[in-house]
């Protein structure tokens, strides 16, 4: 992130930024549950006997049609009964996706904070637009960049930062809000101290094709307590009329 960059050029020392794990969610496709038919058992009555006369057997085939009748009218009933039952779950036709889902922005803020714990170039290559760039005045001030400058114009120069840094703790508070194609939330970066650096970032996404895992990260504005960062990382700060002191000695 680019408030590791910049600290390392400030201070010689180490830097990161902190985006904590949310884990990827899941995106459910077409599922189908079939429940099996049961059909009945046909059962006959034959005629027992000697007919002794031609109106006893009468009677006896009348008796056995009638029950060959209802045997068959069972079997038909229970199959009618017993028909097979479809779930169906749908997802947004491919090229049809337009904003942001929940999921899909926790997944690019998981992501985006895997590469400051753990730094993949291959994650940054999928997540990161080929536009992408990060602002930070925490990091150009740490850094001795120019204020309002962009601290990472593209996505190689961000990669070539980041990817020189080493891990840091990181854990994402929460993301307070989900538009169309942004997302905001509030971290706290551990840089081995016991004082948490807390910050916000501003994430704007792009769709490459439509669907819900096209989604990757354009421009990223991040700040946070950079006082607290540059005494993490072994620097001073002197407030107003004061000497310097460390946050330990006087805590906020």
């Amino acid at each position: 992130m680019k408030f590791i960059a910049a600290t390392a050029l400030f201070t010689g020392l180490v830097a990161a930024t902190p985006f904590g794990p949310p884990s990827f969610a899941n995106y459910p496709g077409y599922q189908s549950y079939s429940f099996p038919s049961y059909g009945g058992v046909s059962t006959s009555a034959a005629a027992e006997g000697r007919a002794s006369s031609t109106s006893a057997a009468a009677q006896g085939h009348a008796s056995s049609t009638s029950a060959a009748h209802i045997s068959t009218t069972t079997a038909a009933s229970s199959s009618t009964t017993t028909a097979s039952r479809t779930t169906t779950t749908t997802t947004p036709a491919y090229g049809t996706v337009t904003c942001l889902s929940s999921p899909a922005a926790t997944n690019l803020v998981n992501q985006f904070a895997s590469l400051l714990t753990a730094y993949n170039n291959a994650t940054a290559e999928a997540v990161l637009a080929t536009n992408f760039t990060d602002t930070s005045d925490s990091i150009n001030f740490l850094g001795g960049y120019p204020l309002g400058a962009t601290t990472f114009p593209s996505k190689a120069a961000f990669e070539s930062g980041q990817g020189s840094q080493p891990a840091i703790g990181f854990n994402v508070l929460a993301l307070d809000a989900i538009a169309c194609n942004t997302v905001a939330f509030r971290w706290t970066a551990n840089l081995g101290s016991a004082n948490l650096v807390k910050g916000i970032n501003v994430m704007y996404a792009s769709n490459l094709n439509g669907t819900e895992q096209g989604w990757q990260i354009a421009k990223m504005f991040s700040e946070f307590n950079s006082a607290v960062w540059n005494i993490d990382i072994g620097g001073t700060c002197t407030l107003p009329g004061s000497s310097k002191r460390s946050i330990a000695q006087k805590p906020y």
